[in-house]
């Protein structure tokens, strides 16, 4: 009896070791034709040029914004001011010019719920120059192979395509503004390349800091004035003045340096009004939230925030005097 009770054990272990072999080679096969699929049945669902996009729009349900391709720029179709990162309009319509699928699926049994087609998690429309135009959508993303479900206007077939498409495609619009360059940083410049630091107020008093230690230690705050913090994009001359205090005429800061190329240049920034800081947090003191000021550099339409701590450390090199009494100043 024993020795019988071994040898069932014996073959059911050899059963189940031969399953796994037939398990192994099964699922090694179907990878081996997966790649195969991927190599040999790319199909061309659309192949034109990202030059002849003429509009774009894409929806995945929290974000729904258009643009459009107008005198060789894109703009947002809201609102044509916004500035807009045009590389990355650019790299859309790219993507949107040009569109391959890995397979197709056999959907006979199925339905676009199967796919989650019937609510989509993103759809495009793009337009093309010669008046065509077409709508993607983008379904579920299969758990096997990683691949997303896609369909095409004007295909009643149901594709599979790279997952990486759908995501050049979705981007909120504030993180496709285009930031002003902040001039000081763009250009490198240091604080020994620096030969004055002008500060003016409204009420006409000035000060100018010429000395290296002055220079040094005024520049690191002024320096926080990297138009990192915006608030309107677009504020022409009465609203700059009457909404932001911001005028020829208020406090401003004069940074004249040297450029790479040996050059003198100037940067200037306007201070506009002062301004209690907004917060959603209950747990910030309802009695002193703290403020904030409007500026904004020369020439420009943008209008920035800064802290309230930052403008005060600035003006309060008004009274500065340097460590060395041979330093020139200009007042």
């Amino acid at each position: 009896m024993r020795k019988t009770g071994k040898s069932v054990l014996t073959l059911v272990i050899l059963l189940i070791v031969l399953g796994g072999l037939i398990a192994g080679y099964l699922i090694l096969k179907h990878f081996n034709s997966l790649e195969t699929m991927e190599e040999d049945s790319s199909i061309t669902l659309l192949d034109k040029t990202d030059k002849t996009v003429t509009a774009l729009r894409y929806s995945n349900g929290e974000t729904d914004l258009s643009f459009a391709y107008k005198n060789d720029v894109w703009e947002y179709a809201l609102d044509s001011h916004f500035p807009l990162q045009q590389d990355v309009l650019q790299n859309m319509a790219v993507s949107a010019s040009t569109v391959t699928a890995k397979t197709q699926v056999d959907a006979r049994d199925n339905t676009d719920e199967t796919y989650g087609l019937d609510t989509p998690a993103l759809t495009v429309d793009v337009t093309f120059s010669d008046g065509s135009a077409y709508t993607y959508t983008f379904g579920d993303i299969n758990d096997f192979n990683g691949y997303q479900y896609f369909a095409i206007s004007e295909d009643d077939a149901i594709y599979m395509v790279d997952a990486s498409m759908a995501k050049s495609f979705g981007s909120p619009l504030n993180t496709l503004y285009q930031a002003e360059t902040y001039v000081l940083r763009d250009q490198g410049v240091q604080a020994s390349d620096i030969t004055s630091i002008l500060l003016e107020t409204a009420a006409g008093t000035t000060k100018q800091i010429t000395d290296a230690s002055g220079i040094e230690a005024l520049f690191k705050h002024v320096d926080t004035l990297n138009l990192n913090s915006w608030v309107d994009y677009y504020a022409d001359p009465e609203e700059m003045q009457e909404t932001y205090g911001v005028h020829q005429g208020s406090d401003r800061i004069t940074v004249t340096y040297n450029s790479k190329d040996g050059s003198s240049s100037a940067y200037t920034v306007y201070i506009g009004s002062k301004f209690e800081r907004v917060t959603d947090d209950e747990t910030d003191s309802a009695e002193d939230p703290g403020f904030e000021y409007f500026y904004s550099p020369e020439d420009s339409s943008v209008v920035y925030t800064t802290d309230e701590e930052t403008i005060n450390a600035i003006f309060a090199y008004l009274t500065y005097t340097p460590a060395s009494s041979d330093t020139t100043e200009e007042a």
